[in-house]
């Protein structure tokens, strides 16, 4: 049973290293797993870098940024593993990560894809789990919160988990054709994918013990509005694709946060 983790990278060396120090400390050996680096036209700085790592990871690189979307795709293309789990390069997987993950997927037959606990540097509650409104806007659930609080430290089925730490079943991965290129570069294509598992009958597990840091932003488009740009885009493709599901999700309001946090099985 071998695990694929696959990290799209485009510059921010400090972020990759100080990523890969930590999954090589926290990451078990109990059971194997291959690393597999998708490098999106880096800097001189960054690329050389990634070089020295040799056969210690599986290094693929590109003549030009193709994206967030398309770097997980191609790095899912060469993997071999049975697990995908698609990683930031701004996380910092705490001890067990890993191991909690692959359990929540091998103990529940009916998930298809897992996600972390996103904790934010200072230790704050980034992400437990996220909710789609009726309007196709997201909410993560908890952010700014203790994440110590009960009702953030049970597994519970939820509308997506962030691709900044998602474990997907392979074969699913595939059968529904990776993430969705419409939503290059970036942003909704993990949404996108948790849906297209739900449809077709499998749960999105929030998995509390699998605890990363994520350095939120850190790999986005910064400084000149992009990410905003992409993301207003992005929810009204992803609308006109899931208009006929959204019609039975709340409306966005803070009174059905509780309401929404948690996704029946069945729906």
């Amino acid at each position: 049973m071998l695990v694929s983790i696959i990290i799209p990278v485009h510059n921010q060396l400090e972020h990759i290293q100080n990523c890969l120090r930590a999954l090589w400390k926290n990451t078990s050996r109990t059971f194997p797993w291959e690393l597999i680096i998708v490098d999106n036209n880096s800097d001189r700085e960054t690329a050389t870098w990634l070089q020295t790592l040799g056969n210690v990871v599986r290094l693929i690189s590109n003549s030009t940024n193709l994206g967030f979307v398309h770097a997980c795709n191609q790095g899912a293309a060469a993997s071999r593993g049975k697990y995908l789990l698609f990683l930031n390069s701004d996380t910092r997987p705490l001890p067990g990560w890993l191991t909690a993950l692959v359990a929540a997927l091998q103990e529940n037959p009916r998930a298809g894809a897992a996600g972390a606990r996103l904790l934010y540097p200072d230790g704050r509650l980034q992400e437990a789990g996220a909710i789609i409104w009726r309007d196709g806007t997201g909410w993560n659930y908890g952010r700014g919160d203790d994440p110590a609080l009960p009702r953030y430290n049970y597994p519970r089925p939820v509308d997506y988990c962030s691709g900044a730490c998602l474990m997907v079943r392979a074969d699913l991965f595939r059968s529904l054709g990776g993430f969705d290129p419409r939503y290059a570069p970036m942003y909704y294509e993990d949404a996108d994918l948790c849906f297209g598992l739900r449809r077709a009958g499998w749960a999105v597990l929030y998995v509390p013990t699998a605890a990363v840091i994520h350095y939120d932003g850190g790999t986005a488009a910064a400084g000149n509005g992009g990410w905003r740009r992409y993301m207003a885009v992005n929810r009204e493709k992803f609308v006109a694709k899931w208009k006929d599901v959204l019609r039975y999700h709340y409306p966005p309001s803070p009174e059905n946060v509780e309401r929404a946090c948690c996704r029946p099985l069945d729906a």
